[in-house]
């Protein structure tokens, strides 16, 4: 029995013997690593007047957005007082605009 003792004390001697200094090799190598990399390069600082010049691009859109969504509402109301609530109110005038001949054009 001690003969089982003895090798079971010397395979765990070699494993956490083992296990340590790969610990240790794995800790000196990472330290080696980061003394020669060089510096991490940071992002550069934000630009102040790049970001200024970007507000100013969005705040321009939004406003020309809001003028195309302004004259559409406004063509709309024209047109919606303009014609009739019925389309078949409309025939007479279409079919006849304005009491004029019939054009045929050449094409």
């Amino acid at each position: 029995m001690e003969g089982d003792v003895l090798a079971f004390a010397q395979v765990m001697t070699i494993i956490v013997t083992t296990s340590t200094v790969l610990v240790g090799v794995f800790f000196a190598a990472r330290a080696l690593w980061f003394r020669t990399s060089p510096d991490r390069v940071l992002p550069p600082a934000a630009d102040d007047s790049r970001l200024e010049r970007i507000e100013n691009a969005i705040d321009a859109i939004a406003i020309e957005v809001e003028r195309i969504s302004e004259a559409q509402r406004f063509t709309t109301s024209l047109l919606a007082d303009r014609l009739p609530a019925r389309p078949g109110e409309r025939i007479p005038e279409l079919s006849h605009p304005g009491g004029a001949k019939r054009i045929v054009t050449p094409h």
